[in-house]
């Protein structure tokens, strides 16, 4: 009697795992952004502005290939539309221009290590913006992650740049509501009620290929580039490798990596993401050690540590957490499929 094949993994598996190394790339490239704004010499505006300069035709071309086949008109008018939309992109572009800015008037460690707050807001507001329940390991893990990156930045603190640390903060606050507000652009289309049955197609085609997310964040680097663009045209980079810099940070640090965020957060809790992206800073002095010799200290790899074993220990648990939830019902629909015995 031949065996059966196992059965291939389920599908809510398969998209986990593929939001985990979504976001795991996303953080790889983030890490790239202090040393890139760092190397460029001229004014946060305006390395914010052309940043997103950079970055914008990459959201172009995959919202062009996202929404091939569907009207453009219909598209536009459901996006522009729509609340939740204006805001994640005035989010993303307020998030992106303060982070900017915090780094250029304080140390780059102030500047992550405020920004990374994050998960704070994600803690206070995915309740009331998406009614996802938050459990007492969700809050355990953000603060072991918060504890770890304190410890991390131990020894490079300082009290210089009060306007640097309140705009890093501010950057904290917008990182930390993004995810929660692509994902209400996404819960705009599967809970409105198509007007025709041609609209209901369209809603359809929105939410499967995540149109709405990637159009937020199409317009929220045009808006970035709008802000920016005024100081760059007056006091414009003169430097070629300072160019180069820019269209790798909008191209690949912003353009790659945000679309990586966008496309892991649909497969994901919000609170999933940011715990993993806190790879981001311990990242950061690898490359400076790899590109200036300078070594971490203890604090350092203490502070990193932490950060891991929560990562790997709330991913652990929840994975877990949700076969044994899975179990009952998968062995249910097991037993009432076997065919009766003789």
């Amino acid at each position: 009697m031949s065996t059966p094949n196992p059965s291939p993994p389920t599908s809510a598996s398969s998209q986990r795992v593929s939001g985990f190394l979504f976001v795991l790339g996303a953080a790889l490239l983030w890490s790239l952004a202090g040393i890139g704004i760092k190397l460029v010499p001229a004014d946060g505006l305006v390395i914010a502005g052309l940043r997103s300069l950079f970055a914008t035709p990459v959201f172009g071309l995959v919202l062009l290939w996202q929404a091939r086949g569907l009207s453009a008109s219909a598209v536009l008018r459901v996006a522009l539309c729509s609340p939740a939309v204006w805001l994640a992109a005035l989010d993303y572009a307020l998030t992106v221009v303060l982070f900017v800015l915090a780094s250029k008037l304080t140390t780059a460690a102030n500047a992550i290590l405020l920004q990374y707050t994050a998960p704070i807001y994600v803690v206070l507001l995915s309740w009331p913006l998406l009614k996802e329940p938050v459990r007492k390991q969700d809050v355990l893990a953000v603060l072991c992650c918060l504890l770890g990156i304190a410890w991390f930045f131990a020894d490079q603190l300082s009290t210089q740049g009060l306007r640097g640390n309140l705009l890093a903060m501010a950057s904290g606050a917008g990182l930390g509501l993004l995810p929660l507000l692509l994902r209400r652009t996404e819960r705009l289309v599967t809970h409105s009620r198509p007007p025709s049955p041609s609209h209901a197609v369209l809603f359809d085609q929105l939410q499967t290929r995540a149109v709405l997310p990637t159009f937020a964040l199409f317009l929220g680097n045009l808006l970035a580039t709008l802000a920016g663009l005024p100081f760059a045209i007056k006091t414009p980079p003169t430097l070629m490798t300072a160019w180069l810099t820019l269209v790798v940070l909008g191209v690949l640090q912003i353009g790659a990596a945000y679309l990586l965020y966008a496309a892991a957060v649909r497969r994901l809790k919000a609170i999933e993401c940011l715990m993993i992206c806190t790879l981001e800073p311990i990242l950061n002095p690898v490359w400076v050690a790899l590109g200036t010799g300078e070594l971490p200290s203890r604090a350092a790899l203490i502070g990193g540590l932490m950060i891991l074993c929560a990562v790997l220990a709330h991913g652990i648990y929840s994975e877990l957490h949700k076969k044994r939830q899975d179990a009952p019902s998968q062995g249910l629909k097991a037993r009432s499929a076997d065919p009766p015995r003789p």
